[in-house]
């Protein structure tokens, strides 16, 4: 089975491959490239994806990843400066949170 649909405790794992805008507190209308729904997935499930999207978009594209998990949530923005891209914010929603990630730096 593709990486993109896994299964994760009998709930599926997707990643929207659709461009699509959102607007950011401080930064504006933003594009994002993937979208990578993680709700109801443990560590370190959420943080491998994101690894996954870094590898896998070109320098400058923006992904977003939505999850539920406190623990990827607080790690997840140390995780991409290692892979030498920024954490944009990250937005508290009514399930959880999204993560926006720009692969590189200093753009």
């Amino acid at each position: 089975m593709s990486w993109l649909k896994r299964i994760w405790r009998g709930r599926e794992i997707s990643i929207a491959m659709q461009t699509k805008f959102v607007d950011l507190p401080g930064l504006g209308s933003v594009e994002i490239m993937r979208s990578v729904d993680c709700l109801g997935a443990a560590c370190p499930r959420p943080q491998l994806l994101a690894m996954q999207m870094v590898e896998e978009l070109k320098d400058g594209d923006v992904f977003e990843l939505y999850s539920d998990n406190p623990t990827s949530v607080e790690t997840i923005p140390a995780l991409v400066m290692t892979l030498y891209s920024t954490h944009l914010a990250t937005v508290r929603g009514e399930h959880g949170w999204r993560i926006y990630v720009r692969k590189g730096l200093g753009q």
